[in-house]
């Protein structure tokens, strides 16, 4: 165990000898950490004039959803909201009105949400013509645009069954609340994906092609431990690497979005982010769905180095193969209708890292077993990179030396 130990550590040397390794590292760090500053310095203009800066308004923005907080979003809420919109004037940039930031402002969240049910079609005048049978409607509208979007898809009607049935359990009426920190979380954690993937691509890429590169396995495969517990080490030395890093830049990230936007809202439905989404998941829910999801795709992302490492002469091809793997699929737009490619392209690490695809309405259909995409995603991306690992292995151990 000491010896295991010893080459492990051996490893962790060998990666934090490059200077290009450390400073890799600290560069994500600082991404995500410096990630909500430009917040603190971009302004909202109201007529070419600047009005607040980015977070001059989210702190406004919270401290009037916080007093809406705990409060059923039905028709009284509603109603009371159109109260305040109707206090406004008629004028065409009514942002720019007192009457808007002293009465309408509070309630501009639930009027997002009411929009969206109208293809953010309702203006002020469509606002007041609603009736309190329309407020009273607003969750069977909502669930009969739900479902007429899941049968409106290519996916088979078995699929089509659960999604709806899945949305049918979604609990009525909302408890509102503020979710702007998990809101902004989400966006964190495909980011953080992305980034954490292609760091650890550049620091483990030469964890095996490098000794091809500079002839030390030679030396490493012929010596006592060099076909068995030196190839462990060098597994385990990635895999913790990856572990520590991810978590790390998760942490980070949450810590971020506590101290800009803080945390509350974590049992709301995450439909108050997301309006039309078929699945019955709090806020916490989702973002914990997601994470894992990204995690996975990391893992996924790092097994696949580490196999062309194994396999690869050169540091430098792994990180070309890895790269193209990982952004040119983001730059291929594919639509739901096409759902064998659509699914195809989910399964790749950056995919499993997308939250449109995690939380899709594309569910995998296994021969009449519907498993949902945020099921399948992150259990098939473990199952893969573990399945990986043998094969990265073998490609060290059986290398011809000469």
């Amino acid at each position: 165990m000491h010896s295991f130990l010893t080459l492990t550590g051996f490893e962790y040397k060998k990666i934090f000898k490059r200077k290009s390794s450390i400073v890799a590292l600290v560069l994500g760090v600082i991404a995500i950490c410096a990630s909500p500053l430009p917040m603190f310095f971009m302004m909202s203009y109201i007529d070419g004039e600047p009005y607040e800066n980015h977070y001059e308004a989210m702190v406004k923005e919270r401290a009037y959803a916080l007093a809406l907080s705990g409060r059923m979003v039905d028709a009284g809420l509603f109603g009371e909201m159109q109260d305040a919109y109707a206090m406004i004037p008629a004028i065409e940039r009514y942002e720019a009105s007192p009457e808007y930031q002293a009465y309408a402002r509070p309630y501009n969240r639930l009027f997002w949400l009411l929009n969206r049910e109208y293809g953010y079609g309702l203006d002020l005048e469509g606002l007041a013509s609603l009736t309190a049978d329309d407020f009273r409607a607003f969750y069977q509208t909502r669930h009969d645009n739900v479902v007429a979007g899941i049968r409106a898809g290519a996916i088979s009607d078995a699929a089509k069954e659960r999604l709806i049935a899945l949305n049918s359990v979604i609990e009525t009426p909302y408890v509102y609340a503020h979710t702007d920190g998990f809101n902004a979380l989400f966006g964190y954690i495909y980011t953080l994906g992305i980034i954490c993937a292609f760091i650890l691509a550049k620091c483990l890429a030469p964890m095996f092609a490098d000794e091809y590169a500079t002839g030390a396995d030679q030396l490493l495969l012929t010596a006592k431990h060099g076909k068995g517990r030196l190839i462990a080490a060098k597994l385990c030395a990635a895999l913790s690497l990856f572990v520590l890093y991810f978590l790390l830049l998760l942490a980070l990230a949450y810590i971020m979005c506590s101290l800009v936007y803080g945390y509350d809202g974590a049992a709301a439905p995450v439909q108050l982010i997301m309006p039309f989404l078929a699945y019955p998941l709090s806020v916490a829910g989702a973002v914990g769905i997601f994470a894992a999801c990204a995690f996975g795709g990391v893992f996924l992302f790092v097994a696949i180095t580490l196999l062309l490492s194994s396999r690869l002469r050169s540091p430098f091809g792994v990180i070309i193969v890895v790269s193209v793997l990982l952004f040119v699929p983001m730059m291929v737009s594919v639509p739901e209708t096409a759902v064998w490619l659509w699914q195809i392209f989910t399964l790749l690490p950056s995919g499993v890292m997308t939250q449109w695809h995690v939380f899709s309405h594309v569910p995998f259909d296994f021969f009449g077993l519907i498993a949902l995409p945020y099921v399948v995603l992150p259990v098939y991306a473990f199952l893969a990179g573990a399945m990986m690992l043998p094969f990265t292995w073998r490609g060290f151990r059986r290398h011809q030396i000469g």
